[in-house]
């Protein structure tokens, strides 16, 4: 298989759904050699704010001068972003060796009515990958839920939980409750778990789930960190447990929650064994990349480009722009048809003048058009049907001072970039 049909072939196990279970994942893993056992590893869950403490440990871990795997999902641009060595993408070459060897293995599977799924297949390539690579420890990002996903087969050295909101509601649960064990799930006996400081719903399932497993438990609250400053530029935030101000390059000041989440899980790490010198902190967390987070791509006028794509993530994306900006700005917007579409817009009221109403390239988007009814309840808008003509409209009504901000999926931010590549989505 050349990289395009290789593509094709993973991405057609996403037709075979949602799977929860590991029984699949193991034996995969097992007959590539249980690659898993061969390297330490950080486990990271939660709804939001998952992906940017993932980012900001490996980044840290990886200037303290260890070798790291990241496995993130899903990706922006490139497939390959979710799985890293020392901050380089897996190789077009690596991705079809593996592929070759997962496609029989899958096919094996498939002939006895076992149906290996996307994810499944994903995570035992970015496994043997960092096998193969030598890597002395993983951050490994959940993909969805916990308990049953199929990162959740590694002995983590520390479990980190970011905030906890309703999502994927048909397959964790109804309730934050059972959302919340659900994520709880990844909890190991004995060992460390921190999380962010949440809703008493939350929490009081966490706080179970470690006591059930004598795990340590801590809570990084407000006392544990202070903002500073805060621009799209990014952040100066104080960190208590590194007792360090950190100049960070990600916009937002609900980072600083993450970068102090991070910093804590780091001191587990390092109550573990694994030595970070205190220069590090402060160099892997000036230096880190997480695209896609209120991240300004352009000037005159000034594009934003966010992947929130829960009506929590939405509220916290508006106060921070409400802060920042003296301005409502042109909203350009594609969501996915599991998300609460009606609660995002919502959200969304209070700094919009304009909306240009889209869908990403994909089956699962809500219609253009039933975006466009929604956001209309509460301002003006429109509806165009692919995402790079959207922000090619919303830049056409735009003045230099105006500010277009697209959001809703990383879908629709992923084919954003590829727009801004000038690469066909």
């Amino acid at each position: 298989m050349d990289y395009d049909s290789t593509l094709n072939w993973l991405f057609g196990q996403t037709a075979k759904g949602v799977k929860f279970g590991l029984d699949n994942t193991i034996e995969i893993l097992s007959r590539l050699g249980n690659p898993h056992h061969k390297f330490r590893s950080l486990h990271v869950a939660g709804t939001n704010g998952k992906g940017s403490v993932s980012a900001m440990s490996e980044s840290v871990i990886r200037e303290a001068g260890y070798r790291t795997g990241l496995y993130t999902s899903p990706h922006l641009v490139d497939f390959r972003e979710r799985i890293r060595v020392c901050g380089n993408c897996i190789s077009k070459e690596k991705m079809l060796h593996l592929a070759e060897e997962l496609k029989t293995i899958a096919d094996d599977m498939s002939s006895r009515g076992k149906q290996p799924t996307f994810f499944e297949l994903t995570t035992a390539m970015a496994f043997t990958h960092f096998a193969d690579m030598d890597i002395d420890i993983a951050v490994v990002e959940v993909g969805m839920g916990g308990r049953l996903d199929s990162t959740n087969v590694i002995n983590p050295e520390c479990v980190t939980i970011t905030n906890i909101s309703a999502e994927h509601t048909s397959f964790l649960g109804p309730t934050l409750s059972s959302i919340t064990s659900e994520k709880a799930g990844i909890i190991k006996p004995g060992i460390p778990v921190v999380t962010s400081n949440q809703s008493i719903e939350v929490l009081d399932v966490l706080k179970k789930r470690a006591s059930e497993l004598s795990s340590p438990f801590a809570v990084v609250g407000d006392g544990d960190f202070k903002v500073l400053s805060s621009t799209l530029d990014g952040i100066e935030v104080y960190v208590e447990s590194i007792d360090n101000i950190i100049h960070l390059p990600l916009a937002g000041s609900y980072q600083g929650q993450n970068c102090a989440l991070a910093c804590s899980a780091l001191m587990e790490l390092m109550h573990r064994g694994i030595y970070i010198p205190e220069e590090s902190f402060a160099q892997g967390l000036t230096s880190v990349q997480w695209p896609g987070r209120l991240e300004v791509v352009s000037q005159c006028p000034r594009i934003i480009f966010d992947v929130s794509h829960t009506a929590e993530g939405v509220r916290t994306v508006v106060a921070e722009l409400e802060r920042l900006l003296d301005r409502k700005v042109i909203v350009v917007l594609g969501v996915l048809d599991d998300k609460d579409l009606d609660a995002i817009a919502f959200a969304l009221r209070s700094i919009t003048r304009y909306t240009i109403a889209t869908a990403p390239n994909t089956s699962r988007a809500f219609p253009a058009q039933r975006v466009n009814e929604t956001m209309s309840k509460y301002c003006p808008s429109e509806a165009v049907s692919d995402v790079p003509r959207a922000i090619e409209r919303a830049i056409s009504l735009a003045s230099e001072d105006d500010v277009i901000l697209v959001i809703g999926s990383l879908y629709t931010i992923g084919e954003a970039k590829r727009w801004l590549n000038g690469e066909t989505c």
